[in-house]
This record gives C-alpha cells, structure tokens and sequence, in this order.
C-alpha cells in the first residue's frame, strides 16, 4: 500500500506542476497584456497576432470602422498581424496628432506593407532630411513646369482636350457614359506634356503605365492596408491574389519608368534642359560641384518611385476626382446653373480661365469642397507612425504606432457638418457671422499633407469643363455609376 501511495502522491506532483506552470504563464500573460494596453484608447481585442484583421471585410471596411467610432468615440485602436493602429475618426483628433503634435509623427511606414512597397523610394515615404530636401524640390519644379505649360503655346492642347471631351459628351445623346475612362486620355495627354514635353515620354508609355497604375490601384484594398511586417510579407500576403497583381503590374512600371530616364541619361545636356527628369539631373549635378551633402538624395531610384507616384496620382487622381465632380453636377442641375453664372461673372465668355481666377470663384471653391467631403475619393489611409510616444485626446500613442485617417467618418461628422448627408457647397461659405466648417482633409493634414499638385490640376480642368460644358451636362447627359 505504500508504494501505490507513493505512484500516486508522484502522479498526483507531476501533474500539478505544469498546472501550475500554465495557470503562472497565463497569469504573466494577462498582466503583460492588460499593462501594454494601459492608457490606449478603446477597442476590440481581437485574436492573438492577427488581432481585428479577420474580421474586417473589403466591401464594408469603412462601414465597420464607422460602427466602432459610434461605439468607442473620435479615437480607438486595434491590432493587426502584430501592428497597433489608432483610427481617428474626426478632423480634431487628426489636427491634434499631425498638426499639433506633428514633431511625434515624423514618418511613414517603418515596416512592411502594401503601401511603402507600392511608393517604395518615393516622395511619399522619404523620411526627415531626404523627404524635406525632394519635397522642396519636387513641388518647386513641378510648379514651375505648370507654368510653362500654361504659358506656353502647348497649353492649348489642354483647352482642345477639354472641348474634345465636350464633344465626345454630346455624342452620347444621353447614353450613360463611364467619365474615368473618358477622362484618362485626356488626362495622360495633359500630363505628359507638363512633365516630359513633347518628347520626353511617349503616349505609348504614359499611356500604358497608367493601365498599370489603374490596374494595380484596383487592387489595393481596405484589408491589405492593415496587414504589415515580416511575417505577413512572407506567409500571409502571398497568398492574397491581389498581391499578386500588384507585384507584377508594379515590376512592370518600374521597367517603364526606368527606360525613360535611361534614355534621358544618354540624352542629357545642362544646357538644354527639356522636362522634369533633367531638372532633376541638372540639380543633383550643381549640388555635387558645390560638395552640397544633400546631393546623394538625388538617386535613380529616388527618382523612379517618386516619377511613379506623380504620373499615377497625376492620371488616375485626377481623372477620377472630375469624374466625381461631374457626376455630382448631374445628380445636383439645381447647382449648374449657380456654377456657370459664378463663371460668367468672373471670367465671362471672351477668354479661358487662368489659375489666378481660382481664389475669386466662391462657389465653386465651396462646390469643389463639398464634392471632396460626400465623393469618398478615399474612405481610410494608413498615414504617419508614431516616432515618439505621446498622448492624443488624453489617451497614450506608444512609439510605433500606425495612425489610420478615417475620411469617411471624419467627413461625415455631424459636430462638424450639419446635416452631413446633404450635399450642400454653401456649408463652405462664411455668412451672416456663421463660422465656416473645416476644409475637408482629402489630400492629409499637416507638414506632410500629400496631393498640392493634383490640387493644381483639378480646378483648372474643371474650371473649363464647367465653362464649356455647362449646357450638355444640365441637358444631356447621364452618368454611370461605377464603383
């Protein structure tokens, strides 16, 4: 009998310990995680690693998003494949991290992910003095090319790009029309001239790498922004067929771009000087004579990203933002009519519109605005990560952080716009002592806000497309709803 007791005191032991050892891990497990999450703002736990990724949804990502900003307020958090991402809901929360706060959000993507392999090398993602030194230059450069353009005898191809469209408009005799792609030509045509002149790239190039761009846009989910880091880069991102796409139509404009600005090189004279890549050429050249450290910014690959980030956003962005905006004039023929006298009387019929007219169209700044805030031209964008930790509406933002801008919410906010589901321009204009409410944030908020360019070539376009088109959009057309 003593020795039964003996087996079974020694079973009894041997199977208390690791008992105990799981309920210890478990315990330390909990501690761990209820003290890394102290202070953060609310949300959904999730599962281990993967965090709240499996339960968002590409169809109605940024409905799901608008559910949790009813439930935990303007700021919450979840995890994704490892990451912590803060989701600001409001123009506030965001004006507070990226303007207020903007020394503790100094960079973007630190880590593997859809969008620093799509804008790898870019403008985009530079970092601190590279990003400060290429931001100068590229906005600089572009703004001049704009004015050449504009100023120069090619710009009456954009004014016969504009009636052209009109043209094709009226052919449709009301038919349903898909205004992006109608507009792309256009807008390539336009591009290629800005940036390369006449023979700096071919319409052929241009025109298939923004194929490429489009294609590979289209892929680039809601889901996918919020996968990041070694392991998803490796096990879980391969297996998505978008990524895929995205890879091989990305390859494919690297090479494009690439033989264009091979060809530059051996083509390149400072004294003649032809389009944006020899700007760039001719800059890094006189920084280096003059031993300017700030010389070894000036990369090929430097150059391809951002090249690829221009002509994509100059194409694809602004071709789908004019298509919003005259989709939102057919929807709306109540505010054609108050466009086109606003037009009349500050520019009338004896000329073309010029960019200094801009400031002086009122309602149609106003109109430009509410399209931006109703058309969700994006509904979310993982923007800045978290350089120093901080606290944002009370709550702490540890180092490392992704902070997610949630337009949709953001610009559906009622404590900001009233009756946010009417589209109303006159929100945007001051009057009878009413404070006007806050500009949409479309294009990002703060030091690296993105998309002054593109800026530049909406309302000039759409300047002329409202002047010229005003009687074939209010009589005959109809648009086509795509997604």
């Amino acid at each position: 009998m003593t020795q039964i007791s003996m087996i079974f005191d020694s079973i009894h032991t041997s199977s208390a310990f690791p008992l105990a050892s799981a309920l210890v891990t478990l315990l330390i497990t909990v501690c761990y995680f209820l003290f890394k999450r102290r202070g953060l703002p609310p949300g959904p736990i999730g599962l281990p690693y993967f965090g709240y990724w499996p339960f968002l949804k590409d169809s109605d990502c940024h409905l799901k998003l608008e559910e949790m900003k009813k439930k935990y307020g303007d700021i919450y958090c979840f995890t994704s494949t490892g990451r912590l991402f803060v989701i600001m809901g409001s123009i506030k929360i965001a004006r507070e991290a990226f303007s207020t706060k903007s020394d503790c959000f100094g960079e973007r993507f630190s880590y593997f992910g859809v969008m620093n392999y799509v804008f790898k090398n870019g403008l985009g993602l530079l970092k601190n003095e590279p990003w400060k030194v290429m931001r100068k230059f590229f906005f600089h450069v572009l703004k001049e090319r704009i004015a050449i353009f504009l100023k120069n005898s090619t710009s009456e191809s954009m004014y016969d790009s504009i009636r052209l469209t009109i043209s094709d408009l009226k052919a449709k005799k009301g038919e349903p029309v898909n205004l992006t792609a109608l507009l792309t030509h256009k807008c390539s045509s336009i591009l290629r001239l800005i940036m390369f002149g006449e023979i700096g790239a071919t319409e052929e190039q241009i025109w298939k790498f923004y194929e490429l761009y489009a294609t590979e846009s289209m892929n680039i989910t809601p889901t996918s922004m919020f996968l990041n880091g070694t392991i998803a880069r490796h096990f879980i991102f391969p297996l998505q067929p978008e990524y895929q796409k995205i890879k091989k139509c990305h390859t494919q404009m690297e090479d494009i771009i690439f033989e264009i600005v091979e060809e530059h090189k051996s083509t390149y004279n400072e004294e003649n000087v032809r389009d944006i890549i020899d700007d760039y050429f001719k800059e890094r050249d006189e920084r280096r004579r003059k031993e300017d450290p700030t010389a070894k910014f000036f990369t090929d690959e430097t150059l391809i990203g951002t090249l690829i980030q221009m002509i994509g956003d100059g194409i694809f962005s602004v071709a789908s933002f004019i298509s919003l905006w005259m989709k939102k004039l057919a929807e709306h023929p109540e505010e054609q009519d108050k466009l086109y006298q606003e037009i009349l009387d500050v520019i009338g019929l004896d000329r073309q519109p010029t960019m200094e007219d801009k400031s002086k169209l009122t309602y149609f700044n106003a109109f430009i605005s509410e399209v931006m805030r109703t058309s969700d031209f994006f509904n979310l964008f993982p923007s800045l990560e978290c350089i120093k930790e901080t606290t944002i509406s009370g709550y702490r933002i540890p180092k490392g952080t992704v902070m997610v801008l949630n337009f949709y919410s953001a610009h559906r906010d009622p404590k900001i716009y009233e009756e946010p589901e009417k589209f109303n321009p006159s929100r945007f204009i001051q009057a009878n002592g009413k404070r006007r409410p806050e500009q949409p944030i479309t294009f990002g908020i703060g030091n690296q806000e993105l998309g002054s360019g593109v800026n530049v070539s909406e309302s000039s376009s759409s300047e002329e497309l409202e002047k010229d088109g005003h009687e074939n959009l209010k009589s005959e057309m109809k648009v086509e709803k795509t997604k």
